[in-house]
């Protein structure tokens, strides 16, 4: 019995109150609505009643045949009201020419009872013998397809009572009129008469209002007794399905707001909807008679009475299952709980294949548990369903001790309630609060199959898991831990403040970026003393507003309002920007979230979808602030470089970014799909990029930009020391007895099998030779194992040297710049800034060619700047060669020999001004026919004028120098600052910089004494000497 209500209620579900059919109402018995309609034959034991809707099982062939003749039998009556008797549908395609209007269809229940031979089976055609000849006119809603099976249903909604008068032979196809013969089948058709009821009045009679009442009053009492299980309270349940609700919770809830509608004029619908859903409950015949009582005052008094019969019915039904299992004992009775917790599962796989999983997890090894007691659920974090989990804690009613989750789970609440709950223990700010309870509401009178209610269930969800003022002091203290990331730092202790915390942090995470951590120790010290300060306010608040009573005040909430900086972190990839903000999250002790913008071009994908749009979501920032539940998080904003800037369509993304990282702003920040002011000020938004060119002024300028430079080679290998080599040992399963790697081999790993300006490809070269070294001593182990203990085999060596690593590792890649041993006329050393965070020196070399065109020809891959900047040092060296002893007199013409200047390498491309001065002293040794020392390397933009301006990249290219063996280098004055803040003290002693304001100080550094003493040989010290004093005459910058 349980089964079949269930099956029943699960087919079935409440409409509005008056259906309507979309045609005028006739009275009763006026005539059928069509005179020819095909028939649903009804499975047993569905019966559709007007104002219900009925989902009717149906093969796709019966599903067709019906379509196909209720199109068909629509278009013939089409023709033959305008004087066409041929029909027009073909077999084939029985929607094609047709109109998109409803489908109506006349649904006839079983008169075979129950156990009958065709008592079961949906039947859209066949002999109409087996079927009753009272019915219900409906209308087709849709045709719904099962994706893993050939079964389809047809859902209908009810509208009046009718009565089969005859069967009607329907019309020919046009295909089989065409062939003579019957190739495709069809439904039956049949003539009806329609009993639709009276309009109803708003006044009724005293004894027509007793009678509803007392309806009312049975199906409430039917209705309890299905939906509590009605088992006497203190009884022993000796089944698992002796005290299982008959009635989904969502239908009964339904069901009780329809019986507490007073409008009792409307009494003949409700018995008709009582009797449909409650129809498991009646007698079959019963509900048979109860299609063919036309007239609403008798029906209501028959309803109450199969209503008080069907009390009966299922009060003997709970005795009967409470009473059958009682003889039993022992593992008889473990086994019939355990084959009705099988059924169940059967019936609930057929509904969702994945509860199998479920439910093994829950019964396995259950039964066999040493302490007696329920099947309860173990694993508090399992996926099962609370349906499943309640059936569990069933199974063997009245058994010991229950957890408080298992009792929660045993009270039936819908979702509308659990959702309600959720959002009375959010802390939602008051317009959020405002606009829930507004959705709450509409969501409570919203059917349940109506489209917008997932929306609604989604967005409250929403709203209730935002952190809204939730901090993480808030947070229970094992959510935290798994919310915060770790640190190395092994000596932070509980009392350390938030200064001396974070700079333990920082020291053990990161080596070197004295900067940053200068910077964010600065922002954290801000941060401390103004929460010393909010603390001290709060309990003087607290003190200020005591209750007089003595009983203790509640904890202060402390909010701390600090509108700090948003910090841009700016370097090249792999110098640990993603990491520093990891280790300012574990300083903090607060959560951390990434949130990577590379490709982003939406700008929903950052402020959300509106919820208009099908498939809404909040954007990013919110979905962040979801994940870590806590409005003070620290967030990265990582790749903001390669944010996209839109395409007209759909927003500029970096624009939307300008609300979110403004201090002045983000504390009402506007997400399109929540749709309600969030407070972003309590984030900790930290953002990084790979350079600056691509990131909008707007978005600079609401950030505080600290740029990261690359890692020295010494810095290289202490970061290896220290970081990447115990990581790689403790990945690599060895230890670091096992493995000893001294600090020259890391450095010919730094130098010869990378390039980059961070540690990442330095930490891959390193874990492959800890790979290699570990497949070695597993060798090792093995051959070990030998019986004999002499195997031959070289014993495993734990050290690996420098001239191990071609064995490791391969050839190396990259092969260390040197200086050239020999000092040639007309080539100069310069420096050069690789773009990836490195640096190094660059070869400029020039020749006198054979022809006679004083043209200057370059070669090597030079972009446009670098050429111009070749073009200005030769005409600053035409128009200075009287001063440089080139011409013999003012007068005398420029040597027009042609020059050729090339760079080396020829493939790699190279542009920038910084080459200027090393140019301009390979020209004017190639012309003097002065070699430089190939240990003094030079950089900086040059002037017309005979300026030196400063450029860029100073730190990068002075220790690319210092790794060649470069043992002077010449600078502009303007770039002292970085040389001295930027470089290690060592490399500033063992390359010590010049710094010039003109080219001529630049000659006389580069050149030293040798320049005057070629001149002073060339034409004589008196002449020398005054030729090189009017290249002093440009003024300084």
């Amino acid at each position: 019995m349980g089964a079949l209500i269930s099956d029943y209620a699960t087919g079935v579900t409440l409409t509005s109150l008056f259906a309507t059919s979309g045609m005028a109402p006739t009275a009763p018995g006026s005539g059928a609505i069509f005179s020819r309609m095909p028939v649903v034959g009804l499975p047993y034991p569905l019966v559709l009643h007007p104002g219900l809707v009925l989902s009717v099982p149906m093969t796709q062939t019966q599903a067709l045949a019906l379509m196909r003749t209720a199109l068909n039998e629509r278009k013939a009556n089409n023709a033959n009201r305008h004087g066409n008797e041929a029909p027009v549908s073909r077999g084939d395609d029985p929607g094609a020419g047709s109109q998109q209007r409803s489908v109506f269809v006349v649904c006839l229940p079983r008169c075979a009872p129950p156990g009958s031979a065709d008592a079961t089976g949906a039947n859209a055609g066949g002999d109409l013998a087996t079927l009753f000849n009272w019915g219900c006119f409906g209308r087709v809603l849709r045709l719904v397809s099962s994706p893993t099976s050939e079964e389809v249903r047809l859902v209908v909604t009810g509208i009046s009572r009718v009565r089969v008068e005859r069967q009607i032979a329907p019309y020919k196809l046009e295909d089989d009129e065409k062939s003579g013969a019957v190739t495709h089948a069809q439904a039956p058709i049949v003539a009806v008469v329609p009993y639709m009821d009276e309009a109803t009045t708003t006044s009724a009679v005293q004894e027509d209002l007793d009678a509803a009442a007392e309806m009312r009053a049975a199906a409430k009492q039917l209705m309890d007794m299905l939906a509590d299980g009605g088992v006497p309270k203190g009884a022993v349940v000796n089944s698992a399905v002796a005290n299982v609700p008959l009635l989904a919770p969502s239908l009964a809830e339904r069901v009780s707001a329809l019986l507490r509608d007073t409008n009792d004029a409307n009494g003949g619908m409700l018995a008709d909807i009582l009797v449909g859903v409650f129809g498991g409950t009646l007698v079959w015949t019963d509900r048979l008679e109860h299609l063919t009582l036309v007239q609403p005052a008798t029906r209501v008094v028959r309803t109450t009475e199969m209503l008080r019969s069907g009390m009966e019915r299922v009060r003997l039904m709970r005795e009967v299952l409470t009473n059958v299992p009682a003889p039993l004992h022992g593992g008889h009775k473990d086994a019939l709980l355990q084959s009705q917790i099988e059924a169940f599962v059967a019936q609930l796989a057929a509904v969702q294949p994945g509860m199998r999983v479920v439910v093994n997890s829950l019964t396995n090894g259950s039964s066999r548990s040493d302490k007696p007691g329920p099947i309860v659920r173990r694993n508090e974090e399992s996926d099962a369903p609370p349906v499943l989990r309640r059936l569990a804690g069933r199974s063997r009613g009245g058994g010991p001790e229950r957890g408080p989750r298992d009792e929660d789970e045993d009270e039936e609440r819908n979702e509308v309630d659990q959702l309600a709950e959720a959002l009375d223990r959010a802390p939602l700010s008051e317009e959020a609060r405002k606009v829930c309870t507004r959705e709450l509401k509409r969501l409570k009178r919203m059917p349940t199959q109506s489209m917008e209610r997932s929306v609604i269930i989604n967005y409250l969800e929403t709203m209730s898991e935002l952190p809204w003022d939730r901090v993480s002091s808030e947070l229970p203290h094992e959510e935290l831990a798994k919310l915060v990331p770790e640190s190395a730092a092994t000596d932070v202790q509980p009392g350390d403040g938030i200064v001396t915390r974070a700079r333990k942090v920082l020291e053990a995470d990161h080596y070197g970026l004295d900067k940053v951590k200068k910077r964010l120790l600065e922002y954290l010290a801000v941060l401390e003393l103004k929460q010393v300060q909010a603390r001290e306010a709060a309990a003087a608040n607290t003190k200020a507003v005591a209750p007089a009573d003595g009983e203790a005040a509640p904890a202060p909430r402390i909010k701390v309002e600090y509108k700090g900086p948003i910090l841009l972190l700016v370097g090249p990839p792999g110098t640990g920007k993603t990491s520093i903000a990891r280790s300012l999250a574990a300083a903090l002790n607060r959560p951390f979230t990434r949130m990577s913008l590379g490709g982003v071009r939406d700008e929903a994908e950052i402020r959300g979808h509106r919820r208009t749009y099908v498939g809404a979501m909040p954007g990013s920032i919110v979905a962040a602030l979801r994940k870590v539940k806590t409005s003070d998080c620290v967030m990265l904003l990582d790749e903001v470089d390669k944010l996209g800037s839109g395409n007209g369509l759909h927003g500029d993304p970096m624009a939307a970014l300008l609300e979110v990282l403004d201090p002045e702003q983000n504390h009402a920040f506007k997400d399109h799909y929540i749709n309600v002011p969030i407070d972003l000020s309590r984030v900790l938004f930290i953002a990084t990029a790979n350079t600056l060119d691509t990131i909008s002024p707007p978005l600079l300028d609401r950030t505080e930009t600290v740029a990261i430079s690359g890692y020295t080679h010494d810095e290289k290998v202490a970061i290896a020391r220290r970081h990447l080599l115990p990581k790689q040992v403790r990945q690599q399963g060895l230890s670091h007895e096992q493995l000893q790697i001294g600090d020259d081999v890391l450095l010919t790993i730094a130098m010869r099998y990378t390039r980059e300006a961070g540690v990442r490809t330095m930490e891959r070269r390193i874990s492959d030779v800890v790979r290699a070294k570990a497949v070695q001593y597993a060798e090792s182990r093995e051959i070990g194992v030998d019986a004999g203990g002499s195997t031959g085999q070289k014993a495993y060596d734990p050290v690996v040297r420098s001239e191990d690593l071609e064995k490791l590792l391969g050839l190396p890649p990259y092969d260390p710049e040197i200086v050239d041993s020999d000092s040639v006329p007309g080539v100069a050393t310069g420096m050069a800034y690789h773009g990836s965070g490195t640096g190094g020196i660059l070869h400029i070399e020039s020749v006198f060619m054979s022809t006679h065109n004083g043209a200057l020809k370059l070669t090597g891959s030079l972009g446009d700047v670098i050429r111009e900047s070749a073009e200005i040092a030769f005409s600053w060296v035409k128009a200075h060669a009287f001063a440089l002893g080139i011409t013999s007199s003012r007068d005398a013409a420029f040597p027009d020999t042609d020059v050729h200047l090339h760079l080396p390498a020829g493939a790699v491309p190279k542009d920038g001004p910084s080459a200027g001065i090393a140019m301009t002293c390979a020209l004017v040794s190639l012309y003097l026919r002065v070699p430089l020392d190939p240990r003094v390397a030079m950089t900086g933009e040059v002037t017309l004028r005979g300026h030196v301006t400063p450029v860029g990249g100073i730190k990068e290219k002075v220790l690319g120098a210092h790794r060649a063996g470069i043992t002077k280098v010449i600078l502009p004055q303007r770039n002292r600052k970085e040389y001295e803040a930027d470089l290690p003290e060592n490399v500033r002693k063992e390359v010590p910089a010049v710094f010039v304001h003109t080219v001529f100080e630049a000659l006389c550094a580069a050149f030293g004494v040798s320049l005057e003493e070629q001149i002073n040989t060339l034409y004589g010290d008196p002449e020398g000497r005054r030729r090189l004093q009017e290249l002093e005459s440009p003024p300084r910058l």
